[in-house]
């Protein structure tokens, strides 16, 4: 089926949406201020302005484009990231951050089928030692490393 291509059209007004809420929330709820002072709302509206300009520059040039072939969705990476990701939210106040870590990791990974085992653990280890160093030394915030249920 050629179309145009209704992806970056439809992905471009999304974000023009989203922005432009962003940036009527930011400035109706929050104090702007000036550009010398300024308020807690100036950062949100800036940043919802941006985004709905690019959405729009995004669905412009869908309109521009020539005639695309539709794009399959492989659903296979989506749901194994999401997997890891709520598995990674039921895993931390369980188990503790690094066994939810490498757990996280080890779903995360099926989503890649040339990743090798590896690079896989490389990316465990480093994920692990990083979250205890930011997490725990410089950040000193409270968050168990280990949990045993036993």
């Amino acid at each position: 089926m050629l179309n145009r291509d209704i992806v970056d059209i439809v992905t471009g007004m999304v974000l023009a949406a989203f922005g432009l809420i962003i940036a009527a929330y930011a400035t109706t709820h929050y104090n702007l201020g000036s550009l010398q002072r300024m308020g807690p709302g100036m950062v949100p509206m800036g940043v919802g302005s941006l985004i709905a300009l690019l959405g729009l520059m995004l669905a412009i040039g869908g309109t521009l484009r020539t005639r695309v072939e539709m794009p399959t969705i492989e659903w296979r990476p989506l749901l194994t990231i999401l997997g890891g990701l709520l598995a990674f939210s039921l895993a931390v106040p369980r188990l503790g951050l690094a066994p939810a870590i490498i757990l996280l990791t080890l779903i995360s990974a099926q989503a890649d089928k040339q990743l090798r085992t590896k690079t896989v653990v490389a990316l465990m280890v480093f994920l692990v030692l990083a979250a205890i160093l930011i997490f725990r030394m410089a950040l000193g915030m409270n968050i168990p490393i280990f949990r045993w249920a036993f």
